[in-house]
């Protein structure tokens, strides 16, 4: 074999570059001397292994080319070339191919690996599956609540034997089945909402290394951290605030919390800030504050109301920062604001959750906008049976007018179905009972009051309910209070199946009570 100019070294130097997708002629910067030109060709031929034996030497790790990088004197060549880092590649497109395989080295057995272990943000994981889904659930909440990073599947994970990592030890594996490669952005996402709030933004796409294909997976930092578990999923527990720590993802520690909230706070008093300086500016006999929660404008003397007759000329975005920018939370007001002699007891709830739709229910709260309450139980409450026909009553609404409401409302189309059914009596929270239900039920039509002294027996006056076929003579406080003692009896139940058939109750009382 001919001998050649350029080194190993310098080889693995300029596969190293080429990884992170740097042009061959700004590689030849690096290369270029007086007394040896390192041409394109070269760098190509390096890049397809053509060149000498490239081919068996591996690209240089990213820590030793940032050294070589930083290390780097020009030798009385006129010009400067920037080399694209992995920070660079981050703030742009973090799922960039380069930058991808620039986390990976081609070892001397043949087989790729991934080169950065596990840290606190890099998690690899050998497979894939939505049937376990905590398993990649918890990382994804450890990531959101630090500072960001990737999960990586197909790649097998660190193993230590007697406090020695194993020669296989994060190797490119491939994977196993084609759950990833096959699901929809939608689909991953589907399942973090139904786990996480506020809920992780997940990227994800696909990186080949010879025969093996590798789900890579980018979890942003989110922005209103801290992200929560709202239900459990095998080790994940209701409640849990997860963090990513080096190798891990855990329940947080008292002091990442902490920091997580001062930061927080730290925002919300910059994002204030400008609003206070305006504030002055204009003087305190110039402005008014916006109480959202109200529904009210007001200063020291004065007060405005939003009326009922601007509601449909108020838009509110309720996601985002406080801030003039992009995703802002806004109060749009298209029109004309007037001053109202009495406020009464307005309320103009901006945002509602499904807690508050069973909340108003059973306190049977005279609500000023109904309609949110209904379009929260279509939209966000993830379940068919929570109650509608006492707020379809509040707004005025017939059976038609409510089919057509909810068919406008954004949810998922399965979901809009099962409400437009119930809205016109065809599909009810009816559930015949038997046995011990069926003598619990005859006690409560026999308006005797029961008592739920644990979640069993709350569970059984629920279905109890849900089996009434026509509407009690009994008044409908006794069976709210009921209810509200149920709701008391399940508060720490894990079951999801017993609070279903809470809101089912609920559902019924409500179709029974409030007809249209």
């Amino acid at each position: 074999m001919p001998k050649r100019s350029i080194t190993d070294e310098e080889i693995a130097l300029i596969k190293a570059m080429l990884l992170r997708g740097t042009k061959n002629k700004d590689i030849q910067f690096f290369f270029n001397r007086p007394d040896r030109a390192v041409n394109s060709g070269r760098i190509t031929g390096i890049n397809n292994g053509s060149y000498s034996n490239s081919n068996d030497i591996p690209p240089a790790s990213q820590s030793v080319l940032e050294s070589y990088i930083k290390s780097f004197k020009t030798t009385g060549i006129s010009g400067v070339v920037s080399i694209k880092g992995e920070e660079d590649d981050l703030s742009t497109n973090p799922l960039s191919q380069p930058l991808l395989l620039s986390k990976f080295e081609k070892h001397s057995d043949g087989h790729w690996y991934f080169s950065l272990s596990e840290t606190d943000d890099h998690e690899c994981k050998e497979g894939f599956s939505f049937k376990n889904q905590d398993k990649w659930l918890r990382p994804i909440g450890g990531l959101a609540n630090n500072r960001g990073g990737y999960i990586f599947f197909g790649v097998r994970d660190k193993k230590v034997n007697d406090g020695i990592e194993t020669d296989d030890s994060n190797r490119v594996v491939g994977l196993s089945n084609t759950d990833f490669l096959d699901a929809d952005p939608a689909d991953f996402t589907k399942h973090v909402r139904s786990i996480f709030d506020p809920t992780p933004r997940v990227l994800t796409t696909v990186v080949e290394f010879d025969e093996h294909k590798v789900g890579a997976m980018y979890i942003e930092q989110h922005s209103s951290r801290p992200v929560i578990a709202t239900k459990g999923s095998g080790k994940i527990h209701e409640g849990d605030i997860l963090f990513r720590y080096s190798g891990q993802s855990t329940r947080i520690k008292y002091s990442d919390l902490r920091t997580i909230l001062d930061d927080r706070d730290t925002v919300s008093r910059t994002q204030i800030l400008p609003m206070v300086a305006k504030l002055l500016q204009l003087g305190p006999e110039k402005a008014m504050i916006a109480d959202l929660s109200k529904g009210l404008l007001s200063d020291e003397k004065k007060s405005i109301v939003i009326g009922e007759e601007l509601l449909d000329h108020i838009q509110f975005i309720r996601e985002g920062q406080f801030k003039e920018s992009e995703g802002a939370p806004t109060l749009k007001m298209i029109g004309t604001v007037s001053p109202v002699s009495s406020l009464g007891e307005t309320v103009l709830e901006s945002y509602v959750t499904s807690s508050d739709v069973i909340e108003a229910f059973l306190d049977q709260t005279d609500l000023n906008n109904p309609l949110e309450y209904i379009r929260c139980a279509v939209e966000a409450g993830r379940s068919p049976w929570l109650p509608i026909f006492y707020f379809a009553k509040l707004a005025n609404l017939k059976k038609v007018a409510l089919v057509e409401f909810i068919d406008g409302i954004e949810a998922p189309p399965s979901f809009k179905e099962k409400y437009k059914k119930r809205a016109l009596g065809k599909k009810l929270a009816y559930k015949k009972a038997g046995g011990a239900v069926e003598e619990i039920c005859d006690t409560l039509i026999a308006e005797k009051a029961l008592n739920p002294i644990d979640e069993t027996y709350a569970t059984q006056i629920c279905l109890a309910i849900s089996s009434f076929a026509d509407k009690p003579d009994t008044e409908l406080a006794q069976y709210l209070k009921t209810l509200n003692d149920c709701k008391d009896a399940l508060a720490i139940s894990k079951k999801s199946t017993r609070m279903s058939t809470f809101r089912r109750a609920i559902a019924r009382i409500d179709e029974l009570y409030f007809p249209l």
